[in-house]
């Protein structure tokens, strides 16, 4: 068996995007209202597949939370508490399940654990965006073995994590079929894959088509200020959906049945932003998060910088940023997830203002 405990978060000491941690500011949500709904832009989703893990979210028993089969290019994203008296491992194994060798490789690997449900999810999901741009081998796997991506979690801990893997065949790097088993263990299980997976609860575990989306946001200064709702509710009446942002996913452990990632956990936006300025002179652009009708801990990569939210509620409005806008507009990149532990879609507004 192949092993990788992580007994931090991946967000720190790492080559990648450079992290903003200067002091946060924040404004009430209300200060930056009334302001105008953005036209909601077309996602594509793209990548491969997401194999989501949040039920049982809480546990006290060890066990297997989620597992299924997946084949070249995928993610898998967990979050459980442990409600044990006991210490654990908490993490994923990936199994070669097939008769002829495995190369697997990361890209992107995250996990963190903390007594904060949304502190674990926001470093996790940093550490992810730290190395998501670096492929680095894992294993090599013969037929039957496991490699473990584990971090250690103690009573009343909760462990988030999110990591994307590549699995090649090891005789020529054709995609290759692997099996991932998300579980928490005391003792370290020869077969991962027959472990007993736990009953469920009322969060949500299942596999998904894409594990991204891409699309364009355009906000232009005539405006004024503006706002986008991301990872808001996928139906019912606090829905604000973009178009193509939800598909529809199954339950490999419960006779396939249909389930929604609703908050969509796991799936990064990669958008662009296309700002025009109408004003045609430069103009200072404000970039702000709020948590509408929730709560936690935010991370969103801006161009080339990451940047770090404090806790934040419903009430009020993170500033991520401020960029001078030249006279002729500019275009910008943005990357975000809903981390987990955090609830509430992820309300983006643009405001600006006379240089």
């Amino acid at each position: 068996m192949t092993t990788r405990k992580l007994l931090l978060a991946l967000s720190a000491g790492l080559l990648g995007a450079s992290t903003a941690y200067a002091a946060q500011t924040t404004v009430p949500v209300a200060s930056l209202q009334p302001a105008v709904h953005l036209e909601k832009p077309q996602l594509t989703a793209t990548g491969g597949k997401l194999l989501l893990s949040d039920s049982p979210e809480t546990f006290s028993a060890a066990g297997a939370f989620y597992r299924d089969a997946a084949e070249g290019e995928f993610r898998v994203f967990w979050h459980h508490q442990n409600a044990s008296a006991q210490p654990v491992e908490v993490g994923v194994a990936i199994t070669n399940t097939s008769a002829a060798p495995v190369k697997l490789s990361t890209k992107g690997a995250g996990i963190a654990a903390n007594v904060y449900v949304d502190v674990a999810g926001q470093d996790a999901l940093v550490g992810f965006m730290r190395t998501q741009n670096a492929l680095t081998p894992a294993a090599t796997l013969a037929p039957g073995e496991s490699y473990y991506l584990t971090a250690p979690t103690a009573p009343g801990i909760t462990n988030s994590g999110i990591v994307q893997f590549v699995a090649a065949s090891a005789a020529g790097g054709a995609p290759a079929r692997v099996t991932a088993t998300v579980l928490s263990f005391a003792e370290k299980p020869v077969h991962p894959e027959q472990v007993a997976v736990l009953p469920e609860d009322s969060h949500t575990r299942g596999t998904f088509p894409h594990f991204d989306r891409t699309g364009t946001i355009r906000y232009d200064t005539s405006l004024g200020n503006a706002y986008l709702r991301i990872d808001s509710a996928a139906y019912g009446q606090w829905s604000d959906a973009l178009p193509g942002e939800y598909e529809d996913g199954y339950d490999a452990v419960d006779g396939g049945k249909t389930v929604v990632n609703n908050g969509n956990y796991g799936v990064f936006y990669r958008l662009s932003a296309e700002i025009a300025n109408s004003f045609h002179h430069p103009r200072t652009v404000g970039l702000y998060l709020n948590p509408s009708g929730g709560y936690g801990h935010y991370a969103v990569k801006w161009n080339k910088t990451i940047y770090q939210s404090e806790y934040l509620t419903y009430e009020n409005a993170w500033n991520i940023a401020n960029f001078k806008l030249n006279p002729n507009g500019g275009s910008y990149k943005a990357e975000m997830s809903l981390t987990g532990g955090a609830a509430g879609p992820q309300v983006v507004y643009f405001t600006n203002q006379a240089k």
